[in-house]
């Protein structure tokens, strides 16, 4: 009797760890049209919604993360 509940505590745990990865929500492509506000509203998950909106407002921009120096003052 012991033996059957270890397998069916064994079965049950395997099953759930195999089913751990199959139901993640994907953040969608960063695009022009994924980035529409409407669209990034539509998202429910609002932690991927904050991640995906700043993704959207990073991209595009050639030079974002590069230093750039002010102009020089003359006081």
């Amino acid at each position: 009797m012991k033996s059957i509940n270890t397998i069916q505590l064994i079965g049950a745990a395997s099953v759930a760890v195999l089913l751990t990865g199959c139901f993640d929500e994907k953040s969608p492509e960063v695009n022009d049209i994924n980035c529409q506000h409407e669209n990034i509203l539509k998202i429910e998950d609002k932690a991927m919604q904050q991640e995906f909106a700043s993704k959207c407002l990073r991209r595009g921009n050639p030079r974002s993360g590069e230093f750039k120096a002010s102009p020089e003052k003359d006081w």
